[in-house]
């Protein structure tokens, strides 16, 4: 499973706003491997990857036939990931649903509103926590990871969008 993870992170970490079903479907892999291990508990790595798999077709689909909910589901999945990830990272001292639920409201707003650059910076932080959940190194190092990971993806993304921004639209031919 950490390799699965490892390499859907590193996909949505470089290409998460550039091909925009990369993210939704990596969010929807992510979301549904952690809500598997959670809720259905000791299965084997194949029905995790199987499931999550599944999961994340489905949410590409959803991002190439419906864009518009697909951003809405995805920025909401994403944020409550993060949240959950957040609440895990740092002590508080709330029921978990709380965290959750607000990270998915401000994915979902965040993402509304800024589509480009939420794209970038939410693909950069999922594609960075699912990599450095996947490592077996121990505290302090997966946080290390994670800020190293976040400023490289957005980097990478900054200047790819930057880069698309900037050039000229081809012009047309005339006859």
């Amino acid at each position: 499973m950490p390799l699965a993870s490892l390499l859907v992170g590193i996909a949505m970490l470089v290409f998460g706003r550039r091909l925009f079903w990369i993210f939704v479907a990596g969010t929807g892999f992510a979301v549904a491997a952690y809500a598997t291990v959670e809720w259905l508990g000791a299965l084997s790595d194949v029905w995790v990857i199987a499931i999550a798999c599944a999961a994340g077709v489905a949410g590409a689909l959803l991002a190439l036939l419906a864009q518009r909910l697909a951003v809405s589901l995805a920025g909401f999945l994403a944020g409550a990931y993060l949240g959950n990830a957040i609440a895990g990272a740092v002590p508080l001292d709330m029921p978990l649903w709380i965290p959750v639920v607000i990270g998915g409201i401000l994915g979902t707003l965040v993402l509304a509103f800024l589509l480009d650059w939420a794209l970038i910076a939410m693909s950069s932080l999922l594609g960075a926590a699912m990599i450095a959940q996947s490592t077996p190194l121990v505290r302090p190092w997966p946080s290390v990871i994670f800020v190293l990971l976040v400023i490289t993806g957005l980097a990478i993304q900054a200047r790819q969008f930057v880069r698309r921004k900037s050039k000229p639209a081809p012009k047309a031919e005339k006859k």
